[in-house]
């Protein structure tokens, strides 16, 4: 199951207090590795601020059901404000990985500079969409004989 969140960005507020809300909505009593997200606020803020969550979402895989976070940008984003829907479970209360949208032309710092304060956090390049938005992936169980979950049907 998937969960999806929107969160004004820029201009409504920058992309280092966009990323501090993103960080409290997905974290709460017992969080593991907090300090990861607080780590990553700098290299997140600028992704942030390249946009690329407008239309690859960042995507929180941990406790509970998958999330997906996309940014407003612009007139939407002033419009909606801090409209934010808060979670009912904590995805970061165990074991928990976030893959982050970027383009080719950052990949090497915003990876470089990921592993060394947060490496729960993972790159992946938007130009090639990357698996967080593969949503035809077909997936097969362990311990199974092709057994496959078909995420998309097309009827």
């Amino acid at each position: 199951m998937r969960v999806r969140r929107d969160v004004s960005a820029i201009p409504f507020r920058s992309g280092s207090e966009t990323w501090k809300v993103i960080a409290e909505l997905v974290t709460g009593r017992g969080s593991t590795d907090v300090r990861q997200l607080e780590d990553a606020a700098g290299v997140m803020g600028s992704i942030i601020a390249d946009e690329h969550p407008a239309e690859c979402a960042i995507v929180l895989e941990g406790v509970g059901p998958q999330l997906r976070i996309y940014c407003r940008y612009g007139m939407t984003a002033v419009e909606e404000g801090a409209n934010l829907d808060e979670l009912t479970w904590n995805p970061t209360a165990g074991d928990w990985t976030m893959h982050v949208p970027c383009d080719v032309e950052n990949m090497a710092w915003v990876k470089a500079s990921l592993a060394r304060t947060s490496a729960r956090i993972k790159v992946f390049d938007v130009a090639e969409g990357g698996w967080a938005d593969d949503d035809s992936t077909d997936l097969v169980a362990k311990d199974s004989k092709n057994i496959v979950v078909d995420w998309n049907p097309k009827g």
